[in-house]
């Protein structure tokens, strides 16, 4: 008797009980918004001080449930809402990215037409398909006049020696 009391008692504590299996994501991702998850960058070279063709080594972190994924690539069916790419612009985003990268660190070349003076370096996330995100970070940068070490002597120069005729 005292068996069947507890085996009343343990069913209806178990009938009570609901829980939403359905709504559970084990990969970690439920919830996340590629608009709005955080992009770092950050340099570890002196950013006051770039010259225009110079490769500038960037350390790139975003959240870590987002799949970072090369844009050739197809993400597992499951990730495909979470799977983006980083694309760097130099001072805005209308352009051609000068870089496309899934990599968390990355060198990003300075175009050598880059005028001297401040510019930003601009890191947006996209989706794995290209489309942009709202989720950025920006890096300001000045680019300093190059100046060539090249030699200012002409060489060495030819005064040579002028046949002179014999007259006759």
């Amino acid at each position: 008797m005292r068996s069947s009391l507890i085996r009343i008692a343990i069913a209806a504590t178990l009938a009570s009980c609901t829980a939403n299996i359905h709504d559970n994501d084990v990969s970690g991702t439920a919830n996340i918004d590629l608009d709005h998850v955080n992009v770092d960058v950050t340099s570890s070279v002196d950013v006051n001080n770039v010259q225009a063709g110079m490769s500038v080594p960037l350390n790139l972190t975003v959240d870590s449930r987002v799949l970072l994924i090369e844009p050739s690539a197809q993400p597992p069916a499951n990730r495909v809402d979470v799977a983006a790419h980083f694309q760097i612009y130099l001072d805005n985003v209308d352009g051609e990215p000068i870089l496309v990268t899934a990599s968390t660190q990355a060198e990003v070349k300075i175009p050598s037409s880059a005028p001297p003076g401040p510019h930003t370096l601009i890191c947006r996330l996209h989706h794995h398909d290209g489309r942009p995100t709202s989720s950025r970070f920006e890096v300001k940068i000045n680019v300093k006049v190059s100046i060539s070490t090249g030699s200012l002597d002409g060489g060495a120069g030819g005064g040579g020696a002028g046949g002179g005729g014999a007259g006759g």
